[in-house]
Parts: structure tokens; C-alpha cells; sequence
């Protein structure tokens, strides 16, 4: 980072461009592939239980949530991608953290890095209201299965989601992504950290999340987002 950056805001719409560097610091103009973004929030402060109860809790620190999982293209060395911070960041500016990994097309090449100089925090009193709900499509296994459809006894729940303005993955109340199995609303499953957006489009995406040993018979799945 050389430059000063916008802070990541809650609601803001950011863009975020970077590039594949040799260890020289020199651009890899023949680096094509695919670049897999997560953004954390803020890092979070914790103390140990003592469980044993034989020694003082230890304090460290930890990272904060998930508030974006993305892919995006990259084509000779240089990539971009979008999104829109959640509204459920915790608003004290402070700095968060950016994890990179990038894959070479056809060979295996790959690459790391990351970025603890970005701010989050504040919000962006000017984002447009949006009360349209995601669009979601649910199968199991696969694309083919019906609504009332059978499946073996442990199928993958599939969702494909989209909405203008992304997904919420922060983890905030009534926010979080979240699947119920036959209305067993006491036990949900939380799918946040299932979801990934499509390649170059932080307004679709989707999650494959495993279920395991269902009895035989009837059941319903319910799902949020």
C-alpha cells in the first residue's frame, strides 16, 4: 500500500485492485489466473476461561469477522474486484485485515499475501435503502433436485443467492446466513462461513454445506439470508 485508502465503512461500496509481484516487487505480467479475497473485521479482543482452574486467563487477540469472501480474475498481474460492506461491521475505526490467494492458471503457481493497513469502522450515511430481499435458489446435491424430491441419506444443501448488494457474512443478529432442518429452530445452521461469491460478481454467489445421516422419510429445510 503505497497510497492513502478510503476507510471500509459500513454500507460503503468499495473497490479493491491489486497486483501478482515477483519477490523482486516486480509486476508478473504473464500471471493469469484467479485471486480468492477474505476481509476481516477488526480484530477482537478475548481472555481464556480457565477451565482447569489451575491458571490466570490469558488475554489475545483474535481475528474479527468474516465481512467479505470473493474471487476475482486476474489477467496479466493486475486484478479488481467490488463489494458492499456489511451494515454489521463494529463501527470504532481501527484496522482490519485482507488475506490473498492467488492461482496461476495450468500450472501449479500460487501465491499468498495479505494487508493489515486498511481501516474499518464508521458508516456511510449516504447508502441508498434496500429493503428487496436476496433471491435464492435451494437444491440438493445438485441443480437437478425438486421440491419433494429423494436424496441418500447425508446430501449437500446447495443455495445460489444474488442480490444487488451482496451477501451478509458478518454475523450480525438476524443477519447471519442460516438454514433450519425440519423447524428444529433451536439447533439452526449458521452457513457464513459456507458462502463464496461467483468469479468477477460480488452480487451472486453460493454454498455447498454437508448434512449428515437424515432418517428416512419426510423432511423440510428452511433458509435465510
Amino acid at each position: 500500500m503505497s497510497q492513502a485508502t478510503d476507510d471500509f465503512k459500513s454500507l460503503a461500496r468499495m473497490k479493491v485492485s491489486g497486483e501478482i509481484n515477483d519477490e523482486n516487487n516486480m509486476l508478473l505480467t504473464n500471471y493469469n489466473g484467479e485471486v480468492s479475497t477474505t476481509i476481516f473485521d477488526k480484530t477482537i479482543q478475548r481472555v481464556t476461561l480457565n477451565n482447569d482452574g489451575n491458571s490466570p486467563p490469558i488475554n489475545f487477540n483474535t481475528l474479527g469477522e468474516t465481512i467479505f469472501r470473493g474471487n476475482a480474475s486476474i489477467t496479466n498481474g493486475l486484478f479488481e474486484f467490488s463489494f458492499v460492506v456489511p451494515r454489521d461491521i463494529r463501527i470504532s475505526l481501527a484496522n482490519g485485515k485482507i488475506s490473498f490467494y492467488a492461482k496461476k492458471d495450468q500450472t501449479l503457481e500460487n501465491e499468498t499475501g495479505f494487508n493489515t493497513s486498511i481501516q474499518r469502522g464508521g458508516i456511510n450515511e449516504n447508502a441508498t435503502e434496500d429493503n428487496i430481499s436476496p433471491k435464492v435458489k435451494l437444491y440438493m446435491n445438485d441443480e437437478t433436485f425438486v421440491s419433494g424430491g429423494i436424496t441418500n441419506a447425508s446430501p449437500f444443501l446447495l443455495a445460489f443467492l444474488e442480490d444487488e448488494n451482496g451477501i451478509n457474512t458478518a454475523r450480525g443478529i438476524g443477519h447471519d446466513i442460516v438454514a433450519i432442518l425440519d423447524g428444529d429452530v433451536s439447533n439452526p445452521y449458521l452457513l457464513n462461513d459456507y458462502y463464496q461469491t461467483n468469479l468477477d460478481d460480488y452480487t451472486k454467489g453460493s454454498l455447498r454445506f454437508p448434512l449428515r445421516n437424515l432418517t428416512v422419510g419426510l423432511h423440510t429445510i428452511t433458509f435465510k439470508a
